[in-house]
């Protein structure tokens, strides 16, 4: 049986007919649905790109995965001026699904979601993070997407989590309002695959460094949702109590010359490193592994695999009260989005009390192994399985 899948994903396609992302959405990510399903299609937005374009990305079509596109288009005022186009793209789409799985919350998904319904064949979504907080900066589509998101889970036959109670108890499934059934059912795992081999040992910090790295990671700059501004101001206010302490910002996007500009204005470019778009988690980890400490002030979220991957290699990590992040983190080691103050005292507190530091990434590693593959994947498999024993059933 065939799994279509609605995600929030940018494709590009090059000439030769292949389709590549610049992160997550590898070939290996659509292989969790392949434990259940013996096909997947994946519907996404997809733009035209030559090789040269798309050096370092991750293939993603491959066997038994192949590639639905939509039309290219990025922001609110593109969906809007392109509406009907995009909506007939949506509508071929599904013609054909008999199954499907829907992320959310995607603009895009979410007009799949539309056509697919109206076949009245079995669906299940992925909740991965919450429209209220990701679309913030526009009040009609947070509105808009979070009333689509709580009518979803309501609908869906099965649906699951990123989180293990906040997204869930905000958003709440049928299943869970009126009991759980075979047409009804839910489920919570984290989209992270995190191998065994990932994690490190344990931080141990000499008593005479005085010297240290924050780290930050975010596949896209595109926005200020993930805090790249915050960790600035940070650093300007820890350098000038006489610290040493320098950044290094992974990932790439159309925001990384405002933010380049941002650390000259502010003095302290010579103390940032933006090492832009890395093409594997293998490099990332060794970015990581460089670091002392992880900081993501980040305004919104489901459970963040960037925490959960700086935890695994033992970094201490300071982040926000938003979305599963208290599922990850003590109270003590999250402070508002905006809050410079409260991120750079705790900083100085830290740095101040290495043995602290040693006790966070004790404790951080210790978390992280509960997001390992071999855990996730069971609980991946059982959802999977129930969605496709449902879709068999209704074409009988």
């Amino acid at each position: 049986m065939e799994l279509l899948v609605a995600a929030d994903s940018l494709f590009f396609k090059t000439p030769d007919g292949k389709y590549w992302c610049k992160t997550i959405y590898g070939y290996d990510f659509w292989l969790r649905y392949l434990a259940a399903f013996d096909d997947v299609v994946i519907v996404s937005r997809t733009n035209l790109a030559s090789h040269s374009e798309i050096e370092g990305y991750l293939r993603v079509d491959g066997p038994n995965v192949r590639v639905l596109e939509l039309p290219f288009m990025r922001g609110m005022k593109q969906y809007i001026k392109n509406y009907f186009s995009f909506n007939k793209a949506a509508k071929q789409a599904v013609e054909n699904a008999e199954c499907a799985l829907i992320r959310l919350p995607s603009v895009s998904a979410s007009m799949i979601l539309k056509h697919y319904k109206r076949k009245g064949r079995p669906y299940a979504i992925e909740v991965v993070a919450d429209p209220y907080d990701a679309y913030a900066s526009n009040k009609v589509a947070q509105f808009l997407y979070t009333k689509k998101l709580k009518e979803a889970a309501l609908q869906a036959n099965g649906a699951s989590y990123v989180t293990k109670y906040y997204l869930q108890s905000k958003y709440p499934a049928y299943s869970r309002l009126y009991g759980e059934e075979d047409e009804h059912f839910e489920s919570y795992f984290s989209t992270i695959d995190l191998p065994e081999n990932y994690f490190s040992y344990p931080r141990t910090y000499n008593e005479n460094k005085k010297r240290f790295t924050i780290v930050h990671t975010a596949n896209s700059i595109n926005n200020e949702m993930k805090g790249h501004e915050v960790i600035i101001k940070v650093l300007k206010e820890i350098r000038e109590k006489q610290y040493d302490v320098k950044v290094i910002f992974i990932g790439d996007g159309d925001k990384r010359i405002f933010y380049e500009q941002m650390s000259r204005d502010f003095g302290v470019e010579k103390y940032v490193t933006f090492t832009g778009l890395l093409p594997s988690a293998k490099k990332v980890r060794e970015i990581l592994l460089k670091g002392d400490i992880f900081v993501f002030p980040t305004k919104a979220e489901g459970l963040p695999r960037a925490v959960i991957e700086a935890m695994a290699v033992g970094l201490p990590v300071l982040s926000t009260p938003v979305n599963g992040i208290p599922e990850l983190l003590d109270e003590e080691y999250m402070f508002d989005p905006m809050d410079v103050n409260g991120f750079v005292n705790k900083l100085v507190s830290l740095f101040n009390n290495l043995p602290e530091l040693e006790s966070m990434s004790e404790n951080n590693i210790r978390k992280a192994t509960e997001y390992t593959i071999d855990k996730l994947s069971v609980r991946r498999n059982v959802f999977y399985s129930r969605l496709r024993k449902l879709a068999e059933s209704n074409k009988r």
